[in-house]
């Protein structure tokens, strides 16, 4: 069993077989060591947080505590240790995630500013929102929360070879998990918005109704099959979110809240893997009976609560609605075009860009991407200031900070350094900039010059306040912005530039946002949902007479005025946020704007329990970070293999509660005594993340009468260094050795024999790029992006070339030949768009070479699952090697929503390919015999058990060329591959 792809192949399976199943998990890619930790111990909690982020982490213990109870006993559930939150603050970042199966949830400070939702108390809804998740997940666990899955495996080998080789390289590869927990998303996410009855942190408010109304009326909501997953893009995903919360409160308040739990409970079944079932049993109807009844309820209450609207309706037309967001329009001070943001050509709406739209010839220009929340033209017009978050420190912390773009020369300045900027005004005098910048939870406004110097704050907020969108206010001396209110919405108000006079200039139960003054600052225009949906208005400074200029079903947002009192505003409808323009904008009267939604009667919850806020800070005391483990988590796993025997085994995986420290293992035996081990050890208190890999196989076979067993070891040490987001730097130290021991018997005497017959000492140095931006198909068939990896290794290798006879003892001793070789290999992947939407081109080159000659153990391959699949792995081989791949991949099905079993297809996409290729020795001046293939594959994007991605690929290539390689004869024949993964390899 001489070659060293054993060892290979097995890191490389372990990267694409092994997932964790974790809710709504936020990726930290860089280490912090500059944070300080501290811990806040409660009767059920530990609360762990940096320093700078005291308040929040004291605002949430007190809100955890006072939620434990009610929702423990919601479900019948506690769990079974203290809950582990950790706070974070050091990227500009507003997300909650839960790690049920870890006992921990994540709560960034800043409070979540997202268009599609409303403002609501921030750490009161998310805490309870991730505890929510925390307990009902746990209630409807099927297994120990130590073993989130079960793994069913399967490696079948090509039979294609070396005569020095066991076996050869995969050409199957399935990894299949039993799922721990069972819950379609819209449910868990429903009840986890929910809450339970009686809360008052999350509610039905004005955006949920909004989103869930157009969908209706316009015969675009989710079906119950689409509701089931993700996967969608922005709008998509939060129908996910809105229509489970939607129809958890239709099911709650029709059958009554105990049902939840009763639900919940009977998922914990070993034997259910789909939900309708558990649905009949409750309810005695079935998932889909309930979600047509719910989407008759809705039809008519939602067609009968607009009916006076529809008669009346009043808005402006359509200027851009390329993409799901169109934000924050503005038009210019020349008022010959309309500056906006945009994701037109993109799928979620963070990646939005800085646009404009001639009104006079309707062209549309780019003029920046990765552009940020509202903006601001300098007065004469010639330039932009806008906000863009970035890496901003070298630790990898990203914040926001402010641009200036000038229109004439097309260049832009960054003006300021880790401020945590956004929502950026010019001052109409060209003096000063106005911005918000937010810290531990709590938004400020501040004032700076227009080359950011001078930056001076003017509010002294502390209590988790939050400000959006100030604009100035007739001139240098004010301000007027929106700050959220207690506990829900947003009100107006009115602030002198040097920070005095603070006052509020509407402040109702109603939602005030996105206020936007006129030139001379007679009026200010804003949304308002006083009716129930989002409207512009226009309230006059002098009178306080307000008048309601908007009349739509969906809802009008961001509104903006030039001299002439042309308006432009951001519009929703089901289809997302549309440009709008509205020339001489009207009164509508009060009788024209009468809404009534079916939601009403539940809209607004008993507000009698207590709220613990997130103006008020719990006194606890707290200590510095001593390090915690979670449990260790079993993935216990069954995997038929080589030679088609059953091998038994686990992963097995564990970390502190802040990922400082982690391990990733793994071990498997089959009958035979064949042994898979690996151990993976990571340590990120440190710039570098140290690491330390281990690998070890054991192999048996039997050849006329001689039982041989192979031992295979090899171990790295290293670390990587994250260079950006998309860059990492690996440098490592490898030892590997590999021995065989021999039994055989001779004129009846048993005979054994040990000998090692390769040890390794090699240096590597590796460098990945991975930049594929994200898409509903950038999994499947990614339009644009690149993935790179080169690695250059320098190797001093041993190999066994013979035996020699000890003088003294007349053993036999290994004989050894040293190779020292420097090697380099590159492996580009380019994704470039088509001329079809949806279609695209996928380019693969591969290039290696070994320096000096060596052994063909240490030759590089060429064929095979990962190579010029034509071809099997073994049979191109050499010291110099260069493969270029082409395919193109089409949709068959984009979104076919086919649920079997627990099963839904979602994707299928079909993949013609071509290859050429070689691998040679370089030590000869001898023409190349040049590789050909082309093939066909089939990919087919799964989710099973409603959360676990599953890809599905089967893959035919025909070698073009024929030649021989070790008397073996390849090509003019068809090779086929499968794989059933969670990812899939290219």
């Amino acid at each position: 069993m001489r070659s060293k792809g054993y060892i290979n192949c097995t890191a490389m399976m372990i990267t694409v077989l092994f997932i964790a199943s974790r809710l709504n998990a936020q990726l930290q890619i860089y280490n912090h060591p500059e944070l300080e930790w501290q811990t806040i111990e409660t009767d059920h909690f530990y609360i762990h947080f940096h320093l700078g982020t005291e308040r929040t982490a004291a605002v949430v213990a007190g809100i955890a505590e006072k939620i434990y109870e009610p929702i423990t006993s919601l479900y019948q559930h506690e769990p079974d240790g203290k809950i582990h939150f950790i706070v974070r603050d050091h990227d500009d970042e507003s997300n909650g995630a839960a790690f049920y199966y870890d006992n921990k949830v994540e709560i960034w400070a800043s409070a979540m500013d997202f268009e599609l939702r409303g403002t609501h108390d921030w750490l009161q809804n998310v805490v309870t929102h991730e505890f929510s998740h925390m307990i009902s997940m746990g209630a409807a666990r099927k297994m120990p929360r130590q073993i989130p899955a079960v793994y069913f495996q399967w490696f079948d080998y090509e039979k294609e070879k070396r005569p020095d080789v066991i076996y050869g390289y995969p050409k199957t590869l399935i990894s299949y998990p039993l799922a721990g927990t069972v819950i379609p998303p819209w449910f868990a996410e429903g009840i986890a918005q929910y809450q339970r009855a009686g809360f008052d942190f999350d509610r039905w408010d004005s955006h949920r109704d909004m989103v869930l109304r157009t969908a209706v009326l316009e015969q675009k909501p989710l079906s119950v099959a689409e509701m089931a997953v993700f996967g969608k893009n922005s709008l998509g995903n939060e129908r996910v979110y809105n229509q489970g919360y939607g129809l958890t409160l239709y099911l709650a308040h029709q059958y009554g809240e105990e049902r939840l739990r009763e639900l919940v409970t009977l998922m914990k079944r070993p034997w259910r893997m789909r939900f309708s079932p558990a649905v009949e049993r409750v309810l005695r109807k079935s998932e889909g009976i309930l979600y047509d009844e719910w989407m008759a309820w809705l039809e008519q209450g939602y067609r009968e609560g607009t009916e006076i609207i529809q008669r009346r309706l009043a808005g402006g037309i359509v200027l851009e609605g390329g993409g799901g967001g169109n934000f924050y329009p503005l038009i210019s001070p020349d008022g010959r075009s309309v500056a906006y943001l945009t994701n037109r050509n993109h799928d979620y709406l963070s990646q939005l860009s800085l646009w404009t739209i001639d009104l006079d010839t309707g062209k549309k220009s780019k003029i920046k991407s990765r552009v940020m929340t509202s903006f601001s033209f300098s007065p004469d017009g010639l330039k932009l200031v806008y906000a863009k978050k970035e890496k901003s420190t070298f630790q990898g912390s990203h914040y926001f900070d402010l641009y200036v773009y000038d229109t004439m020369l097309r260049k832009e300045k960054r003006i300021t350094r880790r401020l945590r900027g956004r929502y950026a005004d010019w001052s109409t005098g060209g003096e000063g900039i106005v911005c918000v910048e937010e810290s531990d939870g709590t938004s400020n406004l501040c004032v700076l010059n227009p080359d950011g110097t001078g930056m001076r704050r003017i509010t002294r907020f502390q209590g988790g306040e939050q400000i959006f969108a100030p604009r100035w206010l007739g001139g240098e001396a004010k301000i007027v912005f929106a700050i959220s209110g207690e506990g829900h919405g947003r009100d107006i108000a009115i602030i002198d530039a040097d920070g005095t006079n603070f006052a509020y200039l509407i402040r109702t139960a109603h939602d005030e946002r996105d206020p936007f003054p006129d030139r001379e600052g007679n009026h200010v225009y804003f949304s308002c949902d006083k009716t129930g949906i989002f409207n512009i208005f226009r309230i006059d400074l002098t009178t306080l007479k307000t008048d309601q200029l908007t009349n739509v079903i969906g809802g009008a947002f961001m509104p903006a005025v030039d001299k002439a009192g042309r308006l432009v505003y951001s519009q929703f409808t089901a289809d997302g946020y549309r440009i709008a323009f509205l020339e001489e904008p009207e009164a509508v009267p009060d009788d024209a704007a009468v809404y009534r939604s079916p939601y009403t009667e539940m809209r607004y919850r008993n507000d009698a329990t207590e709220k613990p806020g997130d103006r008020t800070a719990a006194d606890y005391d707290s200590r510095p970070y001593k390090t915690l483990y979670s449990k260790i988590t079993f993935l216990p796993r069954l995997m038929v293999d080589y030679p088609n025997r059953l091998k038994v085994g686990t992963y097995v995986y564990g970390s502190d509660f802040l990922d400082r420290f982690s391990m990733l293992g793994g071990a498997a035996v089959n009958g035979l005594l064949d042994v898979d081990l690996f151990g993976i050890f990571e340590y990120k208190r440190l710039f570098p993340t140290l690491f330390i890999e281990a690998y070890y196989q054991v192999r048996h076979t039997s050849e006329e009468d001689i039982d041989v067993r192979f031992n295979l070891m090899e171990a790295d040490v290293g670390a990587d260094w994250r260079l950006s987001d998309y860059d990492v730097l690996r440098t490592a130290y490898i030892f590997s050795r590999y021995d065989a021991n021999m039994k055989f018997q001779e004129q009846g005497q048993l005979f054994k024999y040990a000998y090692t017959y390769h040890i390794g000492n090699a240096l590597r140095l590796g460098w990945t790029h991975e930049f594929i931006p994200s898409s509903t198909l950038s999994g499947i068939a990614p339009q644009s992006g690149r993935s790179v990896s080169l690695q250059i290794e320098r190797a001093w290798q041993r190999f066994l070339d013979d035996f020699n006879v000890h003088p003294e003892y007349g053993t036999l001793i290994e004989q050894f030949t040293h190779y020292t070789y420097d090697q380099i290999m590159l492996d580009w992947r380019e994704y470039v768009p088509s001329l079809f939407k949806d279609h695209s081109v996928a380019i693969r080159l591969r290039l290696g070479a070994i320096d000096k000659p060596v052994d063909s153990f240490y030759h590089l391959f060429a064929g095979g699952l990962d190579g010029i699949r034509g071809y099997p792995f073994y049979s191109i081989e050499g010291r110099r090697l260069a493969h270029f791949n082409l395919a193109y991949r089409f949709p068959l099905m984009k979104r076919m929503n086919v649920r079997f079993l627990w099963f839904q297809l979602d994707q299928a996409f079909l993949s013609i390919y071509g290859d050429v290729g070689d691998a040679w020795k370089g030590d000869e001046a001898t023409e190349h015999n040049w590789k050909r293939d082309i093939g066909l594959q089939l990919r087919l994007g799964l989710v099973s058990f409603y959360s676990y991605p599953t890809r599905l690929f089967i893959d035919g290539a025909y070698g073009l060329d024929r030649f021989e390689h070790r008397d073996q004869t390849y090509g003019k024949a068809w090779r086929f591959y499968f794989g059933i993964l969670f990812d899939f390899l290219d």
